[in-house]
């Protein structure tokens, strides 16, 4: 018997596939991942295409809406027609026409360049200057002069003193001077009377300091604003005198300032050899300022204060005017003389602009006075009138604008003003005659 034989064995062999299958995750990730962004891409695409699409209807609805305005406008029709430009016309008028307007006389204020004192405080302080001359001979180092004014407008100095400085130092505190003058007012110096104390005290001679006196230059009777008039020699407290007693002329003025200006015309103080002034209370001598024969008038001084002055005022035609003055003395007596009357025009004779009109009677000896306004401001200065059959009450006076420039141009000093209310005739008379004088002229 055969014998059986055995079962065959078969190997199984295991196979490891994790790094295969590992790649093939791999790529079958890859392309999950792939196919995503192409999804991502596309709906980017999408989105972009359907923005401009709205983008473009948009502005499809915008130009719709424009024609459409456009379709609805109302049609104008346009017609070509010519132009015609009016030529302009001229006309000249008159000026001043009485008619069209009315003129007003203002000031005119004439600018001069002029150099005054530096000061400290007002132009009304009082102030002073000083001037030093170096000697240094005979124990006296130098000497020097001051000079104290009132204010700008003083016309001379009201104190002047001199006094030396010794070149011997007696400490460094207290000043070797010694005083050897004065001078008040216009004047003469007073010189100081020395003794051999005083010689020895400052360190030199009597002969030393009595020459001394000799450079003591004293400041001139003039005004310490550079350029003005040099101002009359007045002493300052005058030897009371009087006029001549007879023969001449008189007329009539008034004043401007408080320094004791005042105006008149000029031919009232022309060929005279002695001008005086009388309010009515005294009579005082007065000098010549400034003079204009073609605008006939004159600045007189005096030497004293006015309290009370003339205020110039503005002028319109038509307007009610008081003359004041003293006319026919010889016949009328002293007192002043009030006339009243208009303003006529603006212009004098053969039209002068210098001049004005009025119809308020004037007389020989009413030259050179006021003629005021219905505030009681002087508006013009009296001066003649036309004398004959064919005249009636025609006078003319010196326009208060006039007078002013004349004033201006040599820094004599004024005031001017105007008034919104008229006062009474009788007012304006009343305040008007302390301010107004009588000017008499002697050969």
């Amino acid at each position: 018997m055969a014998s059986k034989s055995s079962p065959k064995s078969i190997e199984y062999v295991e196979s490891n596939f994790s790094t295969l299958n590992a790649h093939a995750d791999g790529i079958v990730d890859n392309e999950r991942q792939l196919s995503r962004l192409k999804r991502f891409k596309a709906d980017r695409a999408l989105i972009k295409n359907i923005c401009i699409i709205a983008l473009a209807l948009g502005l499809l609805a915008i130009l719709l809406a424009i024609a459409y305005n456009r379709t609805q406008a109302p049609v104008i029709e346009v017609v070509e027609k010519p132009v015609y430009i009016d030529k302009p016309v001229y006309t000249t008028i008159k000026v001043p026409d009485p008619e069209l307007s009315q003129v007003i006389e203002v000031p005119i204020y004439i600018e001069k360049q002029i150099k005054v004192p530096i000061q400290v405080g007002a132009v009304t302080d009082e102030f002073s200057f000083f001037h030093e001359e170096i000697v240094n001979k005979d124990g006296i180092y130098s000497v020097t002069v001051g000079a104290s004014y009132e204010s700008v407008n003083s016309p001379y100095p009201e104190e002047q003193w001199c006094y030396a400085d010794g070149t011997k130092t007696k400490s460094k505190n207290v000043n070797n001077r010694i005083n050897l003058a004065t001078k008040s007012g216009t004047k003469a110096p007073v010189s100081r009377s020395f003794t051999s104390k005083d010689a020895k005290e400052i360190g030199v001679t009597l002969e030393s300091l009595k020459s001394a006196i000799n450079h003591c230059i004293w400041y001139p009777a003039k005004s310490p604003i550079n350029g003005m008039e040099e101002a009359p020699p007045f002493e300052s407290n005058p030897v009371p005198s009087e006029p001549p007693s007879s023969g001449g002329k008189s007329g009539t003025g008034f004043y401007i300032n408080k320094n004791g200006y005042l105006i008149t015309n000029q031919h009232v103080i022309d060929s005279c050899s002695a001008i005086w002034i009388d309010d009515g209370n005294s009579k005082i001598e007065a000098k010549v300022i400034q003079q204009n024969e073609g605008l006939d008038i004159a600045v007189l001084q005096i030497n004293r204060k006015t309290n009370v002055y003339a205020i110039f005022g503005m002028v319109r035609t038509g307007e009610d005017v008081l003359a004041l003055g003293f006319p026919l003395g010889d016949l009328l007596g002293d007192e002043i003389k009030v006339t009243k009357g208009v303003i006529a025009a603006l212009v004098g004779y053969k039209g002068n602009k210098d001049y004005l009109q009025f119809t308020a009677p004037i007389q020989p000896g009413n030259s050179g006075g006021p003629l005021l306004n219905e505030g009681g401001f002087v508006v013009g200065i009296n001066t003649a009138n036309l004398v004959g059959e064919e005249f009636q009450n025609i006078n003319f006076a010196i326009k208060g604008t006039s007078a002013l420039s004349f004033l201006g141009q040599y820094g004599i000093e004024f005031e001017h003003n105007d008034y919104d209310e008229a006062i009474s005739s009788a007012d304006i008379a009343e305040q008007s005659k302390e301010f107004t004088v009588r000017v008499l002229c002697y050969n």
